[in-house]
């Protein structure tokens, strides 16, 4: 009777579990029919659910000093080694594969309702119209004349800003309330972006966020943006923008550069201004570096010495850090981005200099 019961008991588990599953296949599904439209994902997600939803979050963690996020992340991993763990060890100790055959149906049931709450929560920003639409920029017929023209002039603008500030001075902690503020502030601007909440924390450890070479990310669970604090103070305005950006709504990684590149390129502050030119001139040269390395190396001589030692530090502080786990890390991150509505994986990032010629030319 006790065996027959364990069977019967099993057998209404997997019943329901597989229920569980198949009606968040079904979401799922429904989730991924949506976002082939980004007018609908635009209407009713972004502009919709999203800003209601992200104000629901800012109620339950944003108030907390500290990262709820981070505890969220060790918790999800420490989930999938246990199921993992425990159907091995059913498996080897115990010699119930049914046992072991439930554990990874709760894996498998568990990974797909964490895939489905990404994309209720935040994910469906990935599919939004883009940035350029809204903003009526052309970044389609964009001439090579015109691409260096900006590089020439930003160069020159970077050279004279870099001049008038002492970095070491610079405070990270106003920063993030200026820029907060400044967001908040953008409605002109920027009319696309949720102001359900624009809100900075900092990771629980940022030597070891360091480790995976990541200046700052938003956590789409919380919706906690995070900024690394011991990153260089060079571009650290430009980081919170971006990273604010992502949780106001925009997915695509150059759309949340071109978004900090316009909320800081005319900052009265020095500082955040030079961030902003500082980091867009580095995506500019960056497809220079890989189609003419002569023309890349002049123009990296044209930087003044101030400038040039900015980047060599920034450069030298990531290499400490880089490793396996650095490796491994960027490796993972390209599979997402490419597996959200950004086929060039991590390059993805050096497409804002296409929006920033864009944007100038539409000044002309």
């Amino acid at each position: 009777m006790r065996a027959k019961w364990k069977t019967k008991a099993s057998r209404r588990r997997v019943v329901r579990l597989l229920s569980v599953g198949i009606a968040l296949l079904v979401i799922a599904l429904c989730l991924g029919l949506l976002n082939q439209n980004e007018q609908a994902v635009e209407q009713y997600y972004a502009k919709g659910f999203f800003p209601l939803f992200s104000y629901g979050m800012k109620i339950i963690f944003g108030w907390i000093p500290f990262s709820i996020g981070d505890l969220v992340y060790v918790g999800l991993v420490w989930c999938i080694l246990f199921f993992i763990g425990s159907a091995f060890v059913i498996v080897f100790k115990h010699k119930f594969v049914k046992g072991a055959v439930i554990r990874l149906l709760q894996l498998g049931v568990f990974l797909l309702a964490v895939y489905v709450y990404f994309y209720v929560s935040w994910g469906q920003n990935y599919y939004r119209i883009p940035l350029q639409k809204q903003l009526s920029l052309n970044d389609t017929a964009i001439k090579q004349d015109d691409y260096l023209a900006v590089v020439d002039r930003y160069i020159d603008s970077i050279n004279t800003m870099r001049e008038g500030i002492e970095m070491g001075k610079q405070c990270r902690i106003q920063a993030e309330i200026d820029i907060e503020q400044l967001m908040l502030a953008s409605t002109d601007k920027l009319p696309m972006l949720s102001r359900s909440q624009v809100k900075v924390k900092h990771p629980i450890s940022s030597h070891l966020i360091s480790y995976f070479t990541v200046t700052g990310y938003f956590n789409p669970f919380t919706h906690e943006v995070h900024v690394n604090q011991v990153m260089p103070k060079t571009s650290y305005p430009f980081t919170v923008s971006h990273e604010l950006a992502h949780q106001m709504g925009i997915g695509l990684e150059d759309e949340c550069n071109f978004v900090a590149f316009l909320t800081l390129h005319d900052h009265p502050n020095i500082w955040y201004r030079y961030a902003a030119y500082y980091e867009t001139v580095h995506y500019l040269l960056r497809p220079l570096y890989y189609q003419n390395r002569e023309r890349y190396n002049d123009y990296v001589n044209r930087m003044s010495d101030k400038v040039r030692e900015d980047y060599r530090q920034d450069h030298a502080f990531w290499q400490s850090y880089i490793g396996w786990i650095s490796s491994l890390s960027d490796m993972f991150y390209g599979g997402y981005l490419r597996h959200n509505n950004q086929p060039e994986g991590a390059m993805r990032y050096t497409l804002m200099g296409r929006l920033v010629v864009a944007w100038e030319n539409q000044k002309m």
